[in-house]
């Protein structure tokens, strides 16, 4: 589980901001929205992102994925730029951003400290908490004169010369540790249930324009129970619809795309079958409708492109959320409202906190609606982006407000202003 992330430098973040899932001594809905990895240590399974447009709430769940990203990214060359975008607006600044990650894995407490350019990579650094002292896993700098990173690894690890030179000569200016790693023939359990952690339990980001159809059609043919849930989803967007089945369909290609198909990245073999055919096969997505025509029930199958926006957006986060409560993962999703009605949303919401035991999600949104809704709201839980005067994201908790009390409205204290991080129409 995620506890916080600091962020420094890093698009509209100019100074430092820290996201926290670390729960307030609030006991409000504690049995949906608590759970403590190790005792004494209290942490949110779901937190809400409010803010006006273009005040930071996207470039949060950026973060999130370019860490994501960072961590198994393997580049062509040394010579290729990191794909990281300091603060803009005041180009005088360090180029440095700074990034650091405290997570759990099981029981047992890690920070990931990350220091990063476009051209290199300053500083990264992993340490864990076998007792109560950090201990390091690693420890990674940039060194000037050599223009390479040197590589220390923590003596708990007992890493030989050998499998330390592996390592090294593998780990490029622009990459990560991890993904070095990930290169050679040596295991140690104390990367290897990190890099496990980061590939099985850190969800990669969704944002409105995720295609998500794909990823919940092949996780669908291939398991029954993602194909319940998907059910079970999608009849709360459309109740005409009792099952999701894939037919075999064909699209013939023009004769100027055939001509052109050496370009394309498939096997001599598809090519052939494509030319031979003047086409190709596929899987499609069908829907099956009931309805009811005078007392006598009646089946009908649509594909997926005659279906709302709503129902196949709704479709293709049902495979995600499966994924997130199995694996106790965190997923981060920004603008969830897309193309949702409110009340998709709020069950969307409630399921989560429902059936999740460890699993955390972040959710970006402009849904007002939703701060009515308190059997789904924690104040420690609720969070706000706003733009400053100097075009930077300043990064706050509704619980920073001591002055708002229980009784009072979340829609209302956020409608007139108090509680900043609304749009400025005056």
């Amino acid at each position: 589980m995620i506890q916080e992330l600091r962020i420094k430098n890093f698009l509209s973040f100019k100074d430092e901001v820290v996201f926290s899932f670390e729960a307030t001594v609030d006991k409000n809905l504690e049995d949906y929205y608590i759970y403590e990895p190790v005792p004494g240590v209290r942490l949110l399974k779901l937190a809400f992102v409010y803010g006006a447009n273009a005040s930071g709430k996207s470039n949060l769940i950026n973060a999130f994925g370019f860490i994501r990203d960072f961590v198994f990214n393997i580049p062509q060359s040394k010579e290729v730029e990191i794909d990281f975008h300091p603060f803009a607006f005041y180009p005088e600044i360090n180029p440095i951003g700074a990034f650091e990650l405290v997570f759990y894995v099981g029981a047992v407490k890690h920070v990931y400290k990350l220091e990063v350019g476009r051209q290199h990579i300053k500083s990264e650094r992993l340490y864990y908490y076998p007792g109560t002292q950090p201990a390091i896993i690693f420890e990674r700098y940039f060194d000037d004169e050599t223009n390479t990173s040197i590589i220390d690894f923590g003596k708990k690890l007992n890493i030989s010369k050998v499998a330390k030179e592996e390592i090294s000569i593998k780990t490029l200016k622009n990459s990560s540790v991890f993904a070095a790693y990930s290169q050679v023939n040596i295991s140690k359990i104390e990367i290897e249930r990190v890099y496990n952690w980061f590939l099985e339990h850190f969800m990669n980001p969704i944002n409105p324009y995720t295609s998500l159809t794909d990823y919940s059609d092949k996780h669908i043919k291939s398991d029954l129970e993602i194909k319940k849930q998907a059910l079970k989803f999608i009849e709360k967007a459309d109740f005409n619809i009792t099952d999701i089945n894939f037919r075999d369909s064909f699209e013939k290609l023009p004769e100027h795309l055939l001509k052109d198909l050496d370009a394309a990245p498939i096997s001599d073999e598809e090519k052939e079958a494509i030319r031979k055919e003047k086409g190709f096969h596929y899987d499609e997505t069908v829907f099956e409708h009931t309805i009811i025509r005078e007392g006598v029930a009646e089946k009908y199958v649509l594909p997926k492109n005659r279906q709302s926006k709503g129902t196949v957006r709704y479709y293709g986060l049902s495979a995600p959320f499966y994924n997130t409560i199995k694996q106790n993962a965190f997923l981060p999703i920004d603008e969830i409202g897309s193309s949702l009605h409110p009340l998709l949303v709020k069950h969307f919401i409630k399921e989560f906190l429902l059936q999740s035991k460890s699993s955390q999600l972040l959710i970006t949104t402009h849904n007002m609606s939703l701060l009515n809704e308190k059997d789904i709201l924690r104040k420690d839980a609720i969070w706000f982006t706003d733009k400053k005067e100097d075009g930077a994201t300043d990064l706050y908790s509704a619980a920073d407000f001591t002055d708002f009390r229980k009784e009072l409205s979340y829609f209302n204290y956020y409608k007139s202003g108090k509680f900043g991080a609304v749009p400025n129409i005056d």
